[in-house]
């Protein structure tokens, strides 16, 4: 029968950085499909090296080595990647077989890296456990199985594989009497079909059965006897040619080494989530900390309100908003309410005795300074800085109010609580610290009639958004009167209301035609000083009408120190302060992490936007600018720290698994789909970790922890994005280091380079 397998002269040595040790010494041998060889030798003197050495693990230094009659003395990394998947299948002593995975995968994954469909190599791996006896077993863990059973499923793999060549490196040395017949059996029997190499220690267990016996000492051919007639086979095995590619391969050999380790891959599952979560928490830091309004100290002459929320917005072409245009802003994300009636924002309100404002008295003196017997009651107002804030602008569908009714004049409001502050009168004193001299206040009486769970306070009638409007335009106050005037103001004596209007006004006020500049009397007004000015009507113009004035007459006195506070009939007062809304609205938003972004969309729908704590945050704090700069630095380095920390772990992890690689290299497994599962590997534990820190996140803010919502807050979509193929890219970096540690010791031929290509005809073999 002619030679399969030939070995001429074949020499290896073992090199060290003191030494160099002869392996095997011009070893001649040749070896027939159907033979089963019992290669024995004591310790050390190259039985094992010669069956590596067939078996394309170790590579050779001298001589030829000949596979059905072709030289391999050419052969690279690739052809020998090759030889071992298509020619060889190899058996250890101890066991080499994947403990996480079943019974059945561990004989399938030897036949789906030859390239045989999934499928059909289930199939295959059943027909031979059933040879080998474990058929019943195929669903259990193979680290569960005793170890005649482990070596049997070694056995099984190797069966499976339709390669022409079997070696078994010490198959029994692990094994009782038993289970060591029991394999030899099985070694026999695949030799009928095959070539079977035997290195064993024990030529006695071997006897019955082998066709040849070689005995191997220091590295040379002792003896070679021929036992018995070998096994006819017409032809080798037919090599399978299977349609896998390696991008399949490699995301199924991901798969086979992290089920394998079960343990192993927790660890490292657990460990990117950690890292995941570290650069989330690190990176989200650095990016909320790039803005340093927070380090600024808020100067409030552009906008007294310099709320972080607030945002300014007006339309391009300076005219009142629309409803459209209501919709358009109540609908960008993070904007939570919207008050028609800018201006409002900027006014202060004070309604809390004892919280906003302090009340005393004081006796009031003549002007020699000397006791009248009368008392005064004074108003000292706190810094609670309280905006007013109509009923806001809700997107369609939400509801504001919890109980009762919206506010229809001035003198009602919705408040922030429940049902039982219905009714409740409340005193407001509005003050308007940018336009009105200091000290002045506008006081109204209000009745609740409405409760809400928004926002927190007071929310006053559209009606006073108006009236405010009116006043920047008019530089006056103009509100409507329904009752009688003394229940919303005092003034100096009773005065006959007639059916037109009633215009209030202080000592030294001046009218929109300054014609009571003249009156400069001290202490309160006297009517019968204003008799002259009485009989007159000044005109008052509608800001967006100036064709059609409103004719004011002046009849009494109020004894506010607030110049231009205007009370008309509310007839005039719709003519005076028309229906249209405001020309600039303010916007609340969730919360200032948000912005930019707000401004952005804002920006995007072409109206001009402001935040007004931006533009009045221009000084900055230098003890907490030092601290910003201290926590940038602290996340950059906390940022690499994670990264090193991220190469070595991998790097030893990754290496624990070096014997999984020599494993399925053994089975056929090549190179450059062993990389590929390297990567496979990383982008799969970098998703599943990101996952699990994603879930952590999520439970942090489920749990309110502060920092995490502050650093979600400042984070957009693409931020996000960002940091997870920051994460992936780190991963992948520190893969390319794997890579190159498994390619040196697993694939050693990757080190040299194939002085000659194989032809067409034996890349096919």
């Amino acid at each position: 029968m002619p030679a399969f397998l030939v070995l001429e002269n074949i020499s290896k040595y073992y090199t060290s950085a003191q030494s160099v040790v002869m392996g095997l010494n011009n070893v001649s041998l040749s070896f027939s499909l159907g033979e089963f060889v019992a290669v024995t030798g004591e310790s050390g003197s190259g039985k094992s090296t010669i069956a590596k050495v067939m078996g394309g693990i170790l590579p050779y230094e001298g001589g030829e080595m000949f596979v059905d009659g072709r030289p391999t003395s050419h052969y690279g990394q690739q052809d020998w990647e090759q030889y071992r998947s298509r020619r060889i299948s190899f058996i250890s002593q101890n066991y080499d077989i994947l403990p996480g995975c079943s019974v059945l995968e561990n004989v399938v994954s030897a036949l789906v890296l030859t390239g045989m469909d999934k499928k059909k190599a289930a199939a295959r791996a059943e027909e031979i456990l059933e040879q080998v006896e474990l058929l019943d077993k195929k669903k259990r863990r193979a680290a569960k199985l005793s170890s005649g059973q482990k070596q049997r499923l070694s056995i099984a793999r190797a069966l499976a594989k339709p390669a022409p060549v079997l070696i078994a490196d010490e198959p029994t040395g692990n094994l009782d009497s038993e289970n060591s017949a029991k394999v030899i059996q099985l070694l026999a029997a695949a030799a009928k079909e095959r070539l079977v190499v035997m290195v064993t220690h024990d030529f006695e267990e071997a006897e019955d059965f082998a066709t040849r016996h070689i005995t191997v000492r220091d590295g040379a051919v002792e003896s070679d006897v021929a036992l018995r007639e070998a096994n006819e086979v017409s032809a080798a095995v037919p090599v399978v040619r299977g349609k896998g590619k390696g991008k399949s391969l490699g995301r199924y050999t991901a798969w086979l080494q992290m089920a394998s380790r079960p343990v192993w891959t927790a660890i490292l599952l657990f460990f990117f989530a950690l890292t995941a979560f570290a650069m989330f928490a690190f990176l989200g830091t650095f990016v909320m900390n790039l803005d340093d309004s927070f380090t600024r100290v808020y100067d409030p002459s552009a906008f007294l309100n310099g709320n972080d929320n607030r945002i300014v917005v007006a339309r391009t072409d300076k005219g009142n908003f629309t409803e459209e245009d209501y919709d358009a802003l109540i609908a960008i994300p993070h904007v939570t309410q919207l008050e028609r009636y800018g201006f409002l924002a900027d006014i202060n309100y004070y309604y809390r005795e004892g919280i906003d404002y302090m009340v005393h008295y004081e006796n009031v003196t003549d002007d020699a300074g000397n006791p009248t017997g009368y008392v005064q009651k004074q108003i000292t107002m706190g810094d609670t800085n309280l905006f007013l804030q109509a009923v806001p602008y809700l997107a369609k569908g939400e509801k504001f109010l919890t109980a009762g009714r919206l506010p229809e004049t001035m003198y009602e409001v919705v408040a922030v609580g429940g049902e039982e502050l219905l009714g409740t009168e409340i005193t407001i004193y509005i003050e308007n610290k940018k336009k009105w001299p200091a000290g002045t206040s506008i006081q109204v009486e209000a009745v609740v009639v409405g409760v809400t769970d928004k926002g927190e306070h007071l929310y006053v009638a559209e009606q006073l958004g108006r009236i405010f409007t009116a006043e920047v335009s008019t530089e006056v106050v103009v509100a409507p009167i329904y009752d009688e005037p003394s229940r919303y103001v005092h003034f100096a004596q009773d005065i006959i209301f007639e059916d037109r209007y009633l215009c209030s006004a202080s000592m030294q006020t001046i009218l929109v035609n300054q014609f009571l500049r003249l009156y400069t009397s001290n202490g309160w007004g006297d009517l019968d000083e204003w008799v002259e000015y009485s009989k007159q009507e000044y005109p008052f113009w509608n800001y967006l009408d100036t064709e059609n004035p409103v004719m004011l007459r002046p009849y009494g006195i109020h004894d506010s120190s607030y110049n231009g506070y205007y009370l008309v009939s509310p007839e005039s007062f719709e003519r005076i302060v028309p229906d249209a809304g405001a020309n600039v609205v303010s916007l609340t938003v969730s919360d200032y992490a948000y912005t930019e972004r707000v401004l952005s969309d804002i920006h995007a729908l072409s109206y001009p936007a402001i935040s007004p704590y931006q533009l009045g945050a221009t000084k900055q704090d230098p003890v907490l600018a030092a601290e910003r700069l201290q926590t940038l630095e602290i996340c950059i380095l906390a940022f690499l720290a994670v990264f090193l920390l991220q190469i070595f772990v991998l790097r030893a992890m990754f290496g624990m698994q070096t014997g999984e690689f020599r494993l399925l290299a053994n089975l056929g497994l090549r190179c450059r789909t062993a990389k590929c599962s390297i990567v496979w590997q990383v982008v799969l534990f970098t998703a599943g970790g990101q996952l699990i820190a994603f879930a952590a996140v999520l439970c942090c803010m489920g749990l309110s922890v502060g920092r995490i919502l502050d650093i979600v807050k400042y984070l957009p979509a693409r931020h996000v994005l960002f940091f997870m193929v920051l994460h992936l890219a780190t991963g992948l970096l520190t893969s390319l280091w794997i890579q190159r540690l498994i390619g040196r010791q697993v694939y050693p031929g990757t080190l040299r380079y194939a002085d000659l290509k194989m032809d067409e005809e034996e890349a096919e073999l």
